[in-house]
């Protein structure tokens, strides 16, 4: 069974499929106290996160360039710029979803991991 961020299950019977993020829902367990790390743990993987963010950050700028170059140039390409505009534009095409989504979604869990970390020094 895959639980979604609403708190509903995407089991056998459902029709919609299991999230890829969960953001909302390490928010609600984070804030209920239900989510706890060490401070250290939880830094360490808020600094992950905060990597891939800026990476997924990086991507999509260099799609939105890849896609105003090619509308900028037209017909006027160099042959092997055309290929790794286009090269760009597909792979940010096949994942743009996905890391648009993680633009909204990675934030959370930073949030959700610092609340964690907090929330150690509670439970003692």
């Amino acid at each position: 069974m895959d639980v979604r961020s609403d708190g509903e299950t995407g089991g056998l019977g459902r029709s919609s499929p299991p999230e890829r993020f969960a953001g909302d829902l390490f928010l609600q367990l984070a804030r209920r106290g239900w989510l706890v790390l060490e401070p250290v743990q939880a830094q360490g993987v808020i600094g992950e996160l905060e990597r891939t963010l800026d990476e997924v950050r990086s991507r999509l700028r260099k799609l939105d360039l890849s896609r105003k170059l090619r509308d900028a140039s037209g017909d006027d390409v160099a042959p092997d710029v055309d290929r790794l505009v286009v090269d760009a534009v597909f792979a940010g095409q096949l994942n743009s979803d996905s890391w648009e989504r993680a633009l909204v979604e990675l934030p959370k869990y930073i949030e959700a991991l610092r609340i964690a970390g907090r929330n150690s020094g509670r439970r003692r």
